[in-house]
């Protein structure tokens, strides 16, 4: 999965760590452009992913 910079809004930044826990998954970014960090949590269930 990647995700846009909140600060630049370079397009398609990979995750540089993640962590998943049942059906919660988190995702670093460090956006190669500007150097911005920011983390997501998502629940893959909704996107199906997880039962």
């Amino acid at each position: 999965m990647t995700d846009n910079c909140p600060n630049c809004l370079q397009r398609h930044v990979k995750p540089v760590a993640e962590a998943q826990r049942t059906t919660q998954v988190s995702h670093l970014y460090r956006c190669p452009a500007c150097g911005e960090t920011w983390s997501t949590n998502r629940d893959l269930r909704a996107y199906g992913e997880a039962a």
